[in-house]
């Protein structure tokens, strides 16, 4: 094989594992992101169940004004029920204080009724908070994991860029030039060329006899007519 041929080879399987790794951090913000969206379905559980207890405590709140300002007029029907010489009118603020005794009880029974209903919302707001720290604890240490492997795999691209970097200045500037430009567009250039078939390792398209007799020559770099991939036979008797 061509020694320039040989040392493109080992640059294109650094650039092979680069295009890996690279793909590899590129996976990561997405299973972050994916990881958090776990936290999704309890976080809405903890502010459903926060929302439905402040609810419910507003409603309390307003059963005790409403039992309060009963508990006042009814104060006051009293006072004037004491003053009153009149027995219909004594009468008719009895009938209003026997009202107001009945309403303030069925508030307090309402009230008594959401109180309860408080210790049930709690129950199930602690349940939900319960369960979204569960939640967080698995998903902040998969972010732990996946800040180490992105930390890994850079060090392994760094690692990676600066021996491809040194192993291209070992070559030919003018073939480098001409595998770069080539990778571009097609990933892996440098291929097997089948020597019993004369089928391409890149388009799997049969070159011709002339292009065969090249790429065994190696004298110079062989193309394949279909993509220009540049070709190497193996010899099997070396």
């Amino acid at each position: 094989m061509l020694p320039e041929l040989e040392k493109l080879l080992v640059i294109q399987d650094r650039d092979e594992k680069i295009r890996e790794v690279r793909k590899d951090i590129d996976r990561i913000p997405l299973e972050e992101e994916n990881a958090k969206q776990r936290l999704a379905g309890d976080l809405k559980a903890v502010d459903e169940a926060k929302l439905a207890g402040q609810e419910n405590e507003v409603a309390i709140k307003n059963f005790q004004l409403e039992v309060e300002t009963c508990q006042n007029t009814l104060v006051r029907l009293k006072t004037q029920q004491f003053e009153t010489r009149k027995n219909e009118e004594f009468s008719a603020l009895g009938h209003e204080i026997e009202r107001y005794d009945k309403q303030i009880v069925e508030l307090e029974d309402q009230e008594l009724e959401l109180m309860e209903k408080a210790e049930t919302l709690k129950a199930v707001l602690d349940e939900a908070r319960g369960k979204l720290a569960a939640t967080q604890k698995l998903v902040d240490e998969e972010l732990e994991k996946l800040g180490e492997r992105r930390g890994i795999c850079q060090e392994q691209l760094d690692e990676l860029c600066a021996e491809r970097k040194q192993l291209a200045s070992q070559v030919d500037p003018d073939s480098l030039f001409l595998y770069d430009r080539m990778s571009k567009n097609k990933g892996n250039v440098i291929v097997q060329l089948d020597d019993d078939s004369g089928m391409c390792g890149g388009c799997h398209m049969k070159v011709t006899t002339a292009t065969m007799h090249k790429a065994r020559a190696e004298v110079e770099f062989a193309h394949c007519e279909q993509c220009s991939r540049i070709l190497y036979v193996i010899d099997d008797d070396a």
